[in-house]
């Protein structure tokens, strides 16, 4: 099987912001950033309030709606701060190999993965795992890094299936 496909700076950040919900080590980040850290405005009243003459109460109230706003707001402001780095690293011409044409060439034994400045190799072997989103298709070679299938490449469902039961089965061949 050969596609040829385009990869965009929005298929970075989609892979990237995919990667922090589907790592247990980047998920867990993200709920201590979420969820513990944000605690620290319910700790914040007590220590106001010795330096103030406000109630306790008022710092309080004050201090959870901006713990439910964090809680609410991270995630957007996560897709934000994962923009601006991706962004930011593409102008400086890092990673400028990912975006761009890619040729994939799937075999009996390997994926080859062809763009303008490299070429990546992936035995089946060396797959740790396949994860699709809603407009994506990752196969994982390490904890960090995928190929990026986008779905847009697919003329139809049936296609994208043909794939994903082709590399799934040569996984299973492996194992």
């Amino acid at each position: 099987m050969n596609f040829e496909y385009k990869l965009n700076e929005q298929d970075l950040i989609a892979f990237n912001l995919f990667h922090i919900t589907y790592s247990k080590l980047t998920r867990r980040s993200f709920f201590l950033q979420r969820y513990i850290f944000s605690l620290s405005f319910l700790i914040l009243p007590f220590f106001l309030r010795q330096f103030t003459s406000m109630p306790l109460g008022y710092w309080f109230v004050a201090f959870i709606l901006l713990y439910l706003y964090w809680v609410a707001y991270y995630p957007k402001r996560l897709k934000k701060i994962v923009s601006r780095k991706i962004s930011k690293m593409l102008a400086e011409g890092k990673h400028n190999s990912v975006v761009g044409t890619h040729n994939l060439a799937i075999s009996e034994h390997e994926i080859v993965d062809r763009s303008e400045h490299t070429e990546a190799r992936t035995h089946f072997s060396g797959i740790e795992n396949i994860v699709e989103d809603k407009e994506h298709i990752f196969i994982y070679v390490n904890a960090n890094s995928a190929h990026i299938i986008p779905l847009r490449i697919f003329e139809n469902e049936e296609q994208k299936n043909k794939l994903l039961t082709s590399l799934r089965q040569k996984l299973v061949r492996k194992n």
